[in-house]
């Protein structure tokens, strides 16, 4: 489980799993609490495929995100895709 990119409280990470069957996509989740659902957006629509314990302001934040950032993300989800090592994005 790659840990794609870290804003503020939301971590941005793939399931290399996904990469075999599904577009590109990401699960986001907050920092804090271990008992959470990620939630999941697919990074060419930006449509949220599930929110899973998000709320929607997190949810609206994550998407913004991945719109100012959406060229990094794939680039990460193909390296991830291919087996290659990722470095985490800061960002701010």
């Amino acid at each position: 489980m790659p840990k794609i990119a870290v804003y503020k409280f939301l971590t941005f990470f793939i399931f290399a799993f996904d990469t075999l069957n599904e577009p590109p996509h990401l699960h986001i989740a907050k920092e804090k609490g271990n008992r959470q659902r990620s939630a999941k957006i697919w990074l060419e629509t930006f449509k949220v495929a599930d929110k899973g314990s998000l709320s929607e302001t997190d949810l609206k934040q994550a998407i913004k995100v991945i719109k100012e950032n959406q060229e990094a993300f794939i680039n990460s989800f193909n390296n991830v895709k291919a087996g290659k090592k990722i470095t985490t994005i800061k960002i701010k």
